[in-house]
Parts: structure tokens; sequence; C-alpha cells
């Protein structure tokens, strides 16, 4: 049975926010709910499973340190956002939003308030 890492994960999560983030703004399924704002709830949790994993990637690497592993994260989650938002901008009814960005780094930061509280 081969070994996964949290490296593995990450890598195909990553593809699986790009793969969204290219579909067309005319095949996205319509919001009829009262929840007016579910998008920003996607943006949020998409943004805070990324933000655990690479966070759980770098500690299993053991390639920085503590105060290091939170840096270098942050570094890299708000440039994989900022790169799905500048993304959207080439993919056929899709527009970047600042809001939407917002929310995958408010996603982002908690993922590191609650890794820490609870580990």
């Amino acid at each position: 049975m081969p070994y996964f890492q949290y490296k593995h994960f990450t890598f195909v999560y990553i593809l699986i926010i790009t793969l969204i983030s290219h579909v067309p703004g005319d095949n996205l399924p319509e919001s009829n709910s009262s929840l007016s704002h579910q998008d920003k709830i996607f943006h949020f949790c998409e943004f805070f499973i990324l933000g655990l994993l690479v966070q759980l990637s770098f500690i299993e690497a053991k390639l920085f340190s503590n105060k290091e592993i939170i840096f270098m994260s942050l570094i890299f989650c708000f440039t994989i956002a900022c790169f799905d938002e500048l993304h959207q901008n080439f993919v056929q009814g899709r527009n970047p939003s600042i809001d939407d960005l917002f929310f995958d780094f408010f996603g982002i930061i908690l993922s590191f308030i609650n890794y820490k509280n609870f580990h």
C-alpha cells in the first residue's frame, strides 16, 4: 500500500481549487437559497482547509521551525489565494473579487488559530 503524505493531499487539493476556479461562470450553479453569500462561505471553507493542509505538510517535512512554518504557510496560502483570484480574470464569466480574496485570507488565518489552539 502506498504511503501518502500531507504534501500529496495538499498538491491534489490545490489542483482541485484550480479546476473549480476554471469553471466558466455560465456553468456555475445559481444560488436560489436564502443564503445570499454562499460563495463567500465556500471561499472561507476552501482556504481554511488549504491552510490546515499546508501547515501539516510543512510540519511533516521538518524543514522549518514553528515560527517559520507559520510564516511560510501564510505566504504560500496567500500566494495561492491571489493566483486563484487572478486566474479567474481569464475564465469566461468569472471575475477576480477583493471580497472573495478577503474570505480566502480569513479562512487561512482562522486555520492557523484553530491549529494553534487545538494542537
